[in-house]
């Protein structure tokens, strides 16, 4: 008797603690669903791939994986073919994001301007519609479009005698294609940050700069930009991160070819897991890419940081 009152006095002090958590933590029930999404979706994988460079494992080999320790990864530094994906990454970065900076902002600025009439909410929409779409299908469309003899943009160019071109055919030619079809399809993101910024400044600025007798070119230096800095910023930080990543297009356009002009660091990842079965090795090249990206996207973090406190 007195051990089952003492069994039902545990069970009910611990029922009590149970009810006093939750009482503690009532948001608890709400973030456990989300902590389990992402360390389902994202801890484990991450931690699964580290685990995974430090071992010599084929998939296509019987034998059992073989711990080699960093082996993987100065393997990897060694690895001339690495650092052409690193370049062309870098080279397809930077391009990009200058390019798709210069033309967002110039639209928004155009849409902002034609912001009174009624066609400029369908013109939007119209010019946003590039965003929308997968970029696996995005590379795909290009590649037809492109085509030296059956694609519709030589064909058209051959109206005017200009003759077939070797877009992705050309090694010299074939980064600046991928360059361009990234542009066309994420310079809308950057206009919709750039519009942002540029719709909050406040009417009195471009008042007084009128009445000063400030040119265009005055306005855009000295009130436009330094006041959409901090938003523009926003949205490079998050094109140079989506850039690093970049397969999709590249993958459906031009796998990496003709040779490896073309190759980037994801696409270098996916041929030593899929293609060449080397689990290891494209795990350590995996988690050398999510290095990078962390490490830029913390400078950019801490720039950003910087022009907002002197700002």
């Amino acid at each position: 008797m007195a051990r089952l009152l003492s069994n039902r006095r545990q069970a009910a002090g611990l029922a009590l603690r149970e009810k006093s958590f939750f009482a503690r933590h009532p948001a608890m029930p709400f973030l456990l669903p989300a902590v389990v999404y992402l360390f389902a979706l994202t801890i484990y994988p991450f931690i699964y791939s580290v685990i995974t460079s430090l071992f010599s494992l084929s998939l296509t080999s019987p034998q059992p994986p073989l711990f080699v320790g960093f082996q993987n990864y100065k393997n990897l530094l060694s690895d001339g073919l690495f650092y052409t994906a690193l370049i062309n990454t870098l080279l397809i970065t930077v391009a990009s994001v200058i390019i798709e900076f210069l033309i967002g902002f110039s639209v928004a600025h155009l849409f902002v301007a034609i912001s009174n009439i009624r066609a400029s909410h369908v013109l939007r929409a119209v010019y946003i519609l590039p965003m929308m779409v997968t970029p696996v299908v995005v590379g795909l469309v290009w590649n037809y479009m492109l085509d030296p003899l059956f694609g519709i943009v030589d064909y058209i160019l051959g109206m005017v005698g200009i003759p077939p071109q070797p877009w992705f055919a050309s090694p010299a030619s074939a980064l600046w294609t991928v360059v361009f079809v990234n542009v066309w399809q994420w310079s809308p993101f950057l206009m919709l940050i750039s519009m942002a910024g540029l719709m909050s400044i406040p009417k009195d600025l471009y008042e007084a700069a009128q009445l000063d007798g400030a040119k265009w070119y005055h306005v855009v230096a000295r009130i436009e930009l330094p006041m959409v800095r901090n938003t523009v910023l926003v949205g490079v930080i998050f094109r140079i991160i989506d850039n690093f990543r970049l397969f999709d297009i590249v993958y459906a356009s031009t796998r990496g070819g003709p040779g490896r002009s073309t190759e980037v660091i994801s696409l270098y990842a996916y041929r030593q897991i899929f293609q060449y079965f080397n689990a290891g090795y494209g795990a350590a090249a995996a988690v050398l890419i999510f290095i990078l990206a962390l490490i830029i996207a913390n400078i950019s973090v801490q720039f950003l940081r910087k022009e907002a406190v002197y700002a």
